[in-house]
């Protein structure tokens, strides 16, 4: 399965992409996280690759190579070989439009194969706050991209501060955009108290954030 993974700038889609490679690589069979962001260069997938070899997750970012193109807006698209075999790839995009602008270089291949293209939406982010901006953001995303989101993953979160009711809430506008929730990403914690009343079709449950935390 490969899993094209997108979301506007700050909406959490790294941190997503790397616990779905978690997921999958717990599961058995080889995982590839390709970085295909090529626009920000803070919190990208690249920078966990050694963490994510522990767990045998092979993460593809640049054509030089993972260090010496470590800040370069390079990437690889290596991972397609991956993508036609039948694997599971999680391609993780650039934000926003320009990101999904990158799928032209490689939709063909993704066609070919059983594909997920998930959106991560929080709505405390101020330009995903409402319905409307989120299917907005969808619509231009579909319109930049000759692949369709096929799905959203409901990321509604205030860092350390979200409470249950918090996600709860982000479930029930997520819910109203018309896509299949495929995932809601939630602590562990708060999955306790509330995973009887979930919407989602799956939940991301995670203990502590992959990307950054210290500056949490």
């Amino acid at each position: 399965m490969t899993y094209v993974i997108t979301g506007f700038y700050g909406s959490g889609k790294t941190e997503f992409s790397l616990n779905l490679a978690l997921e999958l690589a717990g599961q058995g069979g080889q995982v590839t996280l390709a970085d295909l962001d090529a626009i920000n260069p803070y919190f990208r997938s690249r920078e966990r690759l050694d963490d994510m070899a522990k767990h045998g997750i092979t993460v593809e970012s640049d054509h030089l190579d993972n260090n010496t193109g470590y800040d370069l807006p390079a990437i690889s698209f290596a991972f397609l070989s991956k993508v036609r075999r039948g694997e599971n790839v999680i391609a993780d995009l650039g934000g926003g439009d320009m990101g999904a602008r990158l799928l032209a270089y490689c939709h063909e291949a993704v066609l070919s194969v059983p594909h997920q293209f998930l959106c991560v939406l929080n709505p405390f982010r101020p330009d995903t706050d409402t319905v409307d901006k989120m299917r907005g953001f969808i619509k231009t995303i579909n319109a930049a991209s000759p692949l369709k989101i096929t799905g959203v993953v409901c990321n509604g979160h205030m860092l350390h501060h979200t409470t249950a009711e918090d996600v709860l809430q982000s479930e029930k506008m997520v819910a109203q955009v018309g896509l299949p929730v495929k995932y809601t990403m939630l602590r562990r914690d708060i999955y306790n108290q509330i995973n009887d009343k979930l919407l989602s079709e799956k939940a991301m449950v995670f203990n502590k954030l992959q990307m950054r935390e210290e500056w949490q």
